[in-house]
């Protein structure tokens, strides 16, 4: 297990790598689990290549009456709760919004069913692993298991390096990215003018939707990232000016 320290705007993280599974890694974040999906380059390697081993693939069957709880993963503060109990809600909605590092982070339903219970109000201040949001558990059938299909390996193909391309020198306020992600959509365009909190664009990261605002009032210059594109901690965004 490898363990890091991270400081981010004043706030400690404590992250451990527990094990990596070929691109899959099992990490915590001040002690709350994510599963990580890791690109790595790819390498050509001469006469190496292995069939690989069938995989089988089972649903394991959900039964009725249990209840996933929704916990806050960061600390922050809550600004608008968009379910009540009762309510049916889908594998993807938002559940409430939450502002935590400079960011408006949508909260997620992981699974299909309905509010049991409600924990937090608009206005009150959580801590990370405090709960917020209660689901029961929509009933699932089992689905079978798939027959595993033998894999001929592929010919190695020849991987091109692309040649780095110099980044422009632009000035004016670097926005740039809190967290490492993906884009999900980019709500600013370049030229508009925009004033301090409104939302320039959208960034999946740690299960979460986070509006990524503007912190002063400006003209948008340049958009450096397109929608789908996975962004590392600290990258540039876009400018303002």
């Amino acid at each position: 297990m490898k363990k890091f320290k991270f400081i981010i705007d004043g706030n400690k993280y404590e992250v451990s790598v527990d094990e990596i599974e070929e691109n899959v890694a099992s990490v915590e974040v001040n002690g709350t689990p994510f599963t990580v999906e890791i690109e790595r380059e790819k390498k050509v390697v001469a006469n190496s290549a292995r069939p690989a081993k069938p995989v089988t693939a089972a649903t394991a069957p959900v039964a009725k009456g249990s209840n996933n709880i929704i916990k806050s993963p960061l600390p922050g503060s809550v600004m608008k709760v968009l379910v009540t109990a009762g309510q049916s809600v889908k594998r993807g909605d938002v559940l409430l919004t939450m502002e935590s590092m400079k960011m408006e982070n949508n909260i997620l339903a992981e699974t299909d069913g309905v509010i049991k219970n409600v924990f937090v109000e608009p206005g009150k201040n959580v801590l990370q692993d405090d709960k917020l949001v209660e689901i029961e558990v929509a009933t699932t059938t089992a689905t079978p298991a798939a027959k595993p299909q033998p894999i001929t390996p592929a010919a190695p193909k020849a991987v091109s390096t692309p040649q780095p391309t110099a980044a422009p020198v632009i000035g004016g306020m670097k926005v740039k990215a809190p967290l490492p992600g993906s884009v999900l959509k980019i709500v600013a365009t370049e030229g508009q003018n925009v004033k301090r909190g409104d939302i320039l664009l959208t960034l999946e990261s740690m299960k979460m939707e986070n509006n990524i605002l503007a912190e002063k009032d400006g003209i948008v210059k340049s958009i450096i990232v397109a929608a789908g594109q996975n962004v590392q901690q600290d990258d540039v965004l876009l400018i303002l000016e």
